[in-house]
């Protein structure tokens, strides 16, 4: 069941989370457990699906800040990849967001600097400014 929720978060399929979700209640909090994890919300971000993304942080705003076993948080994927809309729906959950730590101790905006993804640098700027003081390792 946990894989096709992957799926279906690769797919951006709401309705098939809705009806993987009703079919056993706990499947978001089992895949939280797992340390390291990669949620669906970490499929999501990156295939780039906001409304996904959006749906799925409505049920559960903790995977947000679930890192997987690459060292990356949600937040790292959406700036890594550009994508301002899902790091928006992301920032929903709140801005210490920009402070996940990930691989050696990158936050979401080293790693929109490093692909040089502006419009996601302002973003998270603007969402947390004093985030430009952390360091990596």
């Amino acid at each position: 069941m946990e894989r096709r929720l992957l799926e279906a978060a690769e797919r951006g399929n709401i309705d098939e989370m809705k009806d993987l979700i009703s079919s056993n209640g706990l499947i978001l909090e089992e895949m939280d457990l797992e340390e390291a994890g990669h949620t669906p919300l970490h499929v999501a971000c990156v295939a780039g699906h906001p409304d996904f993304v959006r749906e799925l942080l409505n049920r559960m705003p903790k995977l947000a800040e679930k890192v997987n076993a690459g060292g990356f948080s949600p937040l790292h994927i959406a700036a890594a990849r550009g994508n301002v809309e899902v790091a928006r729906e992301l920032l929903t959950v709140g801005p210490h967001l920009c402070f996940v730590k990930g691989r050696e101790s990158r936050i979401p905006l080293h790693y929109a600097a490093i692909k040089g993804e502006l419009d996601v640098m302002n973003l998270l700027l603007s969402a947390s400014p004093e985030s430009i003081e952390e360091t990596t390792a």
